[in-house]
């Protein structure tokens, strides 16, 4: 069983400005895989969702959004570069929790480069996810904590969504970018 990937283009004013965006094939290859005492060996795939999931979330959020290949390196027509990587993954399934519910804490680590190639911005965020077990039922491609992962990944485009903006590194450069009225 496949479990979609389809992420919301948040719905809100855009920034007047193009954004790179950096996606490192550790990032794009991402697995988490975990042995869990009497509970097997589990597996959790996230890069695949990455692209999708990135592209939507700028999209929403910049006038302009585009593929970079080296976050540190000038790129010309872009105002700045952001770069996400996943720094851990944990989970948990009901028979730890005793309830019905996979769940999937993903902590992103993001970087936002100007368009020198300049690290202005180094922020955490911490997402999380859970899905019914009821919804999936048994498999051996275990699509409820896939499904649990990707709400997350949903989360995470939240979280960025609302709190982008006042990370003090980000707002000293999006103040610079648009003249102060950040």
């Amino acid at each position: 069983m496949t479990v979609p990937t389809n992420f919301p283009v948040p719905v809100l004013d855009k920034l007047p400005l193009n954004m790179g965006i950096y996606l490192s094939d550790d990032l794009l290859n991402y697995v988490h895989a975990e042995r869990l005492e009497n509970a097997g060996s589990w597996q959790i795939s996230l890069g695949d969702a990455q692209p999708a999931m990135f592209n939507n979330l700028l999209s929403g959020m910049f006038q302009g959004v585009e593929t970079i290949l080296d976050p540190s390196a000038p790129s010309a027509g872009v105002n700045g570069v952001l770069v996400p990587s996943i720094q851990e993954v944990q989970f948990s399934i009901p028979s730890q929790t005793r309830s019905d519910y996979y769940e999937v804490w993903i902590r992103y680590q993001f970087q936002l480069y100007d368009g020198e190639g300049q690290l202005l911005a180094d922020w955490p965020l911490t997402a999380y996810g859970k899905a019914d077990e009821d919804n999936y039922g048994l498999s051996t491609d275990q699509p409820a904590l896939q499904a649990a992962a990707l709400a997350a990944c949903r989360d995470a485009m939240a979280f960025f969504t609302v709190q982008f903006r006042d990370v003090p590194s980000v707002k000293a450069w999006l103040d610079r970018q648009l003249g102060g009225t950040s």
